[in-house]
């Protein structure tokens, strides 16, 4: 898996400001061939993906972006918007909803009372997910399995081929630990994702609050996860 480190890159970035600074006081003491050649030095190919300084840069334009382009060929336009998650797998894009709130076909929500509760399963495919759910949209939950296998981490490289520079790295920065998993959440209304991470069990996230027991299944090649997920907006706002 490439990326590695993540954690450590972070608290690389932490020095960049009072870095930056000290090069900007030593640059105002030296000639303006040192400081031309300095920054020269600096350029960074555009059309590589490649990482400095704890930062990647993606060859996907934002127009080619799946996250914050059209996505087209993905199912993504069908739920952007929406005030829900959903399951996406960044190595391969796979996604699945998890319709907490309900709409209608126009993209309107329902505001109306729903009469018992409904299970979704989806099924990805081989090297995909199996993803079971049920909501009880009527108090704001749903409770799930998710399972996948066990050694899919996040690829930069695959998931560098689906996002943008600034989608890639926004990601990056919402991960706690070093190696987060390849499969995640994706808040369909502003577009974030969270991957999950093997030691993380729960999670606030936007408007939401995640619980997922993970676990490996010692004598199978798959991972599962137990979810539920609530959809609590904030009470009281300014």
């Amino acid at each position: 898996m490439k990326g590695k480190g993540f954690l450590a890159k972070k608290q690389q970035r932490r020095l960049l400001v009072p870095v930056f600074f000290l090069v900007f006081l030593m640059a105002g003491c030296q000639p303006d061939s040192y400081v031309e050649n300095t920054s020269a030095e600096t350029d960074i190919p555009e059309d590589t993906l490649e990482e400095t300084s704890g930062y990647y840069y993606s060859n996907t334009s934002k127009e080619d972006c799946l996250i914050c382009g059209e996505a087209t060929g993905t199912a993504l336009p069908l739920y952007r918007g929406q005030e829900n998650l959903g399951i996406i797998n960044l190595n391969s894009f796979d996604l699945a909803p998890v319709t907490i709130n309900r709409y209608d076909d126009l993209g309107d929500p329902i505001k109306k009372p729903e009469n018992g509760s409904s299970t979704h399963i989806t099924n990805t495919g081989e090297d995909g997910f199996f993803l079971s759910v049920s909501a009880d949209t009527n108090r704001g939950y749903a409770h799930g399995y998710l399972s996948f296998d066990k050694e899919d981490a996040l690829d930069i490289d695959q998931a560098a081929s689906h996002l943008c520079t600034d989608c890639l790295n926004q990601t990056l920065d919402n991960c706690w630990t070093d190696g987060p998993l390849s499969v995640g959440v994706i808040d369909f209304d502003t577009g974030d994702i969270r991957l999950f991470e093997e030691r993380i069990t729960a999670f606030t996230f936007g408007d939401y609050y995640v619980s997922c027991d993970n676990r490996d299944m010692d004598d199978e090649d798959t991972r599962e996860i137990d979810l539920l997920i609530f959809y609590c907006p904030e009470r009281y706002q300014d």
